[in-house]
């Protein structure tokens, strides 16, 4: 059985938009429950609040000897690669 170019494409182009929205839907469906379980898991499973003690914070690090650091890094770099 012969068919014509047109019936091959119109075929083709019907399996086309069934896998499309079979795919569509799947992604669809799968975004939902995954919304769903995060709702569910934030309720019933909260994440535990940090324990900071009163009064007592991070110090901030020393933004000068991390760019000396760095600087020096640098310049070893240029000397090494001058230096081949």
């Amino acid at each position: 059985m012969e068919y014509s170019l047109a019936e091959l494409l119109l075929s083709g182009f019907k399996l086309m938009l069934i896998g499309m929205t079979i795919v569509y839907l799947f992604l669809v469906l799968l975004v939902w429950t995954i919304g769903i379980t995060s709702k569910l898991i934030n309720r019933y499973v909260p994440e535990p609040e940090p324990e900071h003690a009163p009064g007592s914070s991070v110090p901030a690090p020393d933004v000068e000897s991390d760019q000396s650091e760095i600087i020096a890094v640098i310049t070893a770099a240029i000397h090494r690669y001058q230096n081949q």
